[in-house]
């Protein structure tokens, strides 16, 4: 019989080797050579050599690149559902955010990323985000009365912080950094990984586990890469990309905890969501939710979100 060629797939990663992320997807590639006996194999571009974010969710649809690991978010200008899973205090844990990507609201994401030339794989635990200040914790809604809060640019981020009485302040990441020393910020938010790898915890010593947001990763292939593998190697990609998804968990969950340790050896006080009292923070999502949803549907999709177990 005669020997048939390997084909690389090519992947695009931001991130550069040793990322948690990028050990996660060298689990793809082994793991899928070890299932197609090497026929399909995974050629990861890390560091941005196949472009940014963006530029690679945009070449997946074209049928220009095969694979693309982006945040889930970036994929909100073509696929209405993901619009949503960004909301703030959608999720009332990570534990809850993996019922709802599981189950029907998972099938809505699937289906609008075929409509627009991509299939999901799989998604990679990305943590959740949390407020860090540097005078005094966040237990309470009352703590952000007077913060000036930095947040990215999103109108439903800016009215919340507005909404609780602060002050949202628009900055790019990499000068988040640079305005927490200049003081022109009290607090920001972030994962713990990124809190501690940027040195914000130096700056900021206060963690308050809120947990406002998780929109973890996602993986995608595009459809004409797809549709080009035979039905065998579409099970295999499936579930070498499960593998991957598994070990990035682990790999996050250690990550994480490491990160605290570090924060918490060099003097960041940390407080957990067992220690703080956000009661009423429903009462201000919903609101925001209603007001920037208008289709009926959508935001009645949003609250079954909410009541998912």
């Amino acid at each position: 019989m005669a020997q048939v060629a390997a084909k690389d797939l090519v992947l695009a990663e931001i991130h550069p080797p040793g990322h948690v992320i990028v050990q996660s997807e060298e689990v793809l590639h082994n793991k899928l050579a070890e299932l197609t006996k090497g026929e399909l194999q995974v050629q990861v571009k890390h560091s941005g050599q196949a472009g940014n974010e963006a530029q690679a969710w945009d070449k997946v649809k074209a049928g220009t690149l095969d694979i693309a690991r982006v945040n889930l978010a970036m994929l909100a200008k073509d696929m209405p559902a993901v619009k949503l899973v960004s909301l703030p205090y959608l999720f009332r844990s990570r534990e809850h955010m993996w019922r709802v990507l599981e189950g029907e609201f998972g099938k809505r994401i699937q289906s609008e990323a075929e409509k627009v030339g991509a299939v999901v794989l799989t998604y990679y635990d990305s943590g959740t985000r949390s407020f860090y200040s540097t005078k005094q914790p966040i237990r309470s809604l009352a703590d952000f009365n007077g913060l000036r809060v930095r947040v990215q640019d999103s109108p439903v981020y800016k009215d919340l912080i507005l909404q609780l009485g602060g002050t949202p302040v628009v900055l790019p990441y990499d000068k988040v950094g640079e305005a927490f020393q200049k003081g022109e910020i009290d607090a920001a938010e972030n994962n713990v990984p990124s809190y501690v790898s940027s040195g914000h915890y130096k700056l900021a010593k206060h963690y308050s586990f809120d947990e406002h947001s998780a929109v973890p990763e996602v993986l995608v292939v595009s459809r004409k890469t797809w549709q080009g593998l035979s039905v065998a190697q579409q099970q295999a990609l499936s579930s070498a990309a499960a593998s991957s998804s598994a070990q990035m968990k682990t790999l996050w969950a250690d990550s994480e905890l490491q990160s605290l340790a570090k924060a918490k050896k060099e003097g960041a006080v940390i407080t957990d969501k067992s220690r703080m009292s956000m009661s009423g923070i429903e009462g201000f999502a919903v609101k925001l939710y209603s007001k920037y949803i208008t289709d009926r549907d959508e935001l009645e999709t949003v609250l079954s979100i909410l009541r998912t177990k």
